[in-house]
C-alpha cells in the first residue's frame, strides 16, 4: 500500500461513516424519545404537545407521583428527542410505543395534551395492550379548520411562519402574558421541526378510527374548547369525539389551552380518579 493511499484512508473511512450515519438517520428507525420518570406505583405516561416541553407537565407530575410512577415523554423533534425522517404520525407513534415498552412491563394510563394527544390516541388504537386507560387533554381528533381557511394556513407556514405561531400560541394562553411566553418558547424551536407538526394538526383526522378504540377514554377540555352553554354532542362532533364507544368527559374552567399549567391540582385529581376506576364518572369541576 503506497504512502498516498495510507494518507487517504482515514479520510475515506470518515466519509463512509458520515454517509452511513446520514443514511441511518434518513431510513433507519429513530432513537427512542427522551423520558424522565419519578415516583412509585402504577405507571402514568404524560405526553406534551407541539412546542411544549416535559417541564410543562411537572406541576401535575409531582402530584401524581405521590401514588404513581410518572413517566414524561418528549415528542419527536422536541429538546433531546430527534425528529424522524420522513416524519409521520406512524413514526411518532412508534417512538412513543418504544418508550412505553421500555418504561413499563404492563399497560399504562396514557395522557396526551393537544397534538401529543393525537399520538397518544393513535398509540391506544395501534397497541391497546399497552394502554389501560387513555386521557386526552385539549386534543382535537379532527382538523379545526377546513377548505380555504386550512389551505390559507398551510400556505402561511411558508409565507409568514412566525405570524402563524404568534397567532396560535398567544391564543393558547390563559392571558396575554402567558400567551406571549408560550409563543416565545416555540419561536426558539427549529421551524423544520415545528412545521411538520402543524401540518399534521391541520390535516390529520383520526376521529372515525376512534370507533375502534378499546381502552376507556376521558376527554378533558377547557371552557375555551367546550363552552358552558354548548351541549356535549355539539362539542363532540366538532372535536371528533362522536365515535368512541365509551368516552367520559370533564370541563375545567378558568384556564387556557395549557390546563396542566393553569389548573394542575384539578387535572391531577381527574387523572388519578380515572386511573383508579375508568368506569366511574369524573367529578364536576368549576
Amino acid at each position: 500500500m503506497t504512502r498516498r493511499i495510507l494518507l487517504l484512508l482515514p479520510t475515506a473511512l470518515a466519509l463512509a461513516f458520515v454517509i452511513a450515519f446520514a443514511l441511518h438517520r434518513t431510513f433507519g428507525p429513530p432513537r427512542p424519545p427522551a423520558c424522565f420518570a419519578m415516583g412509585h406505583g402504577p405507571t402514568v405516561v404524560l405526553v406534551h404537545g407541539l412546542g411544549s416541553r416535559t417541564q410543562h407537565w411537572l406541576p401535575v407530575a409531582r402530584l401524581l407521583a405521590r401514588d404513581h410512577r410518572v413517566v414524561l415523554v418528549e415528542l419527536p423533534g422536541h429538546d433531546l428527542s430527534e425528529m424522524p425522517e420522513p416524519f409521520s404520525l406512524a413514526r411518532a407513534t412508534r417512538a412513543l410505543d418504544e418508550a412505553i415498552a421500555a418504561e413499563s412491563r404492563g399497560p399504562v394510563v396514557l395522557v396526551g395534551h393537544s397534538v401529543g394527544g393525537l399520538v397518544a390516541a393513535n398509540e391506544a388504537l395501534e397497541h391497546p395492550e399497552r394502554v389501560r386507560a387513555l386521557v386526552l387533554v385539549e386534543t382535537a381528533l379532527r382538523p379545526q379548520v377546513e377548505g380555504k381557511e386550512r389551505a390559507a394556513m398551510l400556505a402561511a407556514l411558508d409565507r409568514d411562519y412566525q405570524g402563524v405561531l404568534r397567532n396560535a400560541f398567544t391564543a393558547f394562553g390563559r392571558d396575554s402574558a402567558q400567551g406571549a411566553q408560550l409563543y416565545a418558547e416555540v419561536a426558539q424551536m427549529d421551524p423544520a421541526m415545528v412545521k411538520p407538526w402543524i401540518q399534521l394538526a391541520l390535516t390529520l383526522d383520526i376521529s372515525l378510527r376512534m370507533r375502534h378504540l378499546m381502552p376507556p377514554l376521558l376527554a378533558v377540555l377547557a371552557e375555551r374548547s367546550w363552552p358552558k352553554d354548548e351541549p356535549w354532542p355539539v362539542t363532540a362532533k366538532a372535536l371528533g369525539y362522536a365515535d368512541p364507544p365509551d368516552v367520559k368527559t370533564a370541563r375545567i374552567t378558568d384556564c387556557g389551552h395549557f390546563i396542566m399549567l393553569d389548573r394542575p391540582a384539578e387535572l391531577a385529581r381527574l387523572i388519578e380518579r380515572f386511573a383508579a376506576d375508568p368506569a366511574r364518572e369524573p367529578i364536576a369541576l368549576r
